[in-house]
C-alpha cells in the first residue's frame, strides 16, 4: 500500500458472511475499514480483524443508503489526518481484487478525476468523463463500487435515498474535475439487487429517486 491515506466505506445490513469476504479482499489495502452496520442481527463483530475495522451502528429503517454512506465519508475524513485521502465506498457483496485500491488511486490521481471506478464490462480504454449527461450503460458508475478522491469532500444527495444517488454523484464529479472509467480492475459482485427485489417499500423508493434525480438533472441517466 502506497499513497494517501486509504480508507473504505461499507454499509450492511445482516449479509455476514459476503461482508467478511469483503472485507477480507480490502483490508490489506487500506489503512482503516469502516463498516456502517444498519440494524444487523446479530451486530456485525469487528474483532476477526484485530482493531483494523471500525464498526457504526446505525438504526435507520427504512435505509436511506445515501446517508449511511455519507456517515462512513465523514468518518474517513475525519480519520485521515492527510491533506489528501482516498475513500472506497463498496457494497457488502462485493470482493476486489488484489492491488484494486492502489491501482484505482494511481489511476485517477493521474488525472483530474475526483471520482473513479473500475470497468465492469471488459472494456480496454481509460475515460475520463467530464460533462454532466448520460452515457453508455457500459461506461456508468458502479454504484457498489467506487473510489472518491476525499479532499474534495463529494457527498451523496440524501434526497435520493435508494437509487441514484450513485449516478448524481457521478455527475458532480464529472463538473468538479473528472469521473474516471478504468479498465481491467472489475470486481465481483455477488447479490446485485437482492436487497431490492426483496423489500417491495425499496423498489418504490428506487422509483421515487429516479424521478428525483430527473427533476433535478432535467433528463435520466440512462
Amino acid at each position: 500500500m502506497s499513497g494517501p491515506y486509504r480508507a473504505a466505506v461499507i454499509p450492511t445490513r445482516d449479509r455476514h458472511d459476503l461482508l467478511a469476504d469483503c472485507i477480507n479482499s480490502v483490508v490489506d489495502q487500506v489503512d482503516r475499514v469502516i463498516v456502517i452496520d444498519n440494524e444487523s442481527d446479530p451486530p456485525i463483530d469487528p474483532g476477526p480483524w484485530h482493531g483494523k475495522v471500525g464498526v457504526v451502528r446505525v438504526v435507520l429503517d427504512p435505509p436511506n443508503i445515501s446517508m449511511l454512506w455519507n456517515l462512513g465519508l465523514d468518518l474517513a475524513a475525519g480519520a485521515s489526518s492527510s491533506d489528501e485521502w482516498d475513500v472506497a465506498v463498496l457494497n457488502s457483496d462485493v470482493v476486489v481484487p488484489p492491488g484494486w485500491v492502489d491501482a484505482l488511486s494511481a489511476a485517477m490521481r493521474s488525472t483530474t478525476a475526483v471520482l473513479a471506478y473500475p470497468d465492469q464490462c471488459g472494456g480496454q480504454q481509460q475515460i475520463l468523463h467530464t460533462q454532466a449527461g448520460p452515457v453508455p450503460l457500459s461506461q456508468r458508475i458502479t454504484g457498489y463500487a467506487f473510489l472518491l478522491r476525499g479532499e474534495h469532500w463529494l457527498r451523496l444527495d440524501e434526497s435520493m435515498a435508494w437509487w441514484y444517488s450513485d449516478d448524481d454523484l457521478d455527475w458532480r464529479a464529472r463538473e468538479q474535475g473528472g469521473a474516471l472509467l478504468v479498465p481491467g480492475l472489475a470486481v465481483e459482485h455477488r447479490a446485485p439487487n437482492v436487497s431490492t427485489n426483496e423489500r417491495p417499500e425499496l423498489a418504490e423508493q428506487a422509483g421515487r429517486d429516479r424521478q428525483t434525480f430527473i427533476t433535478k438533472w432535467g433528463k435520466a441517466p440512462h
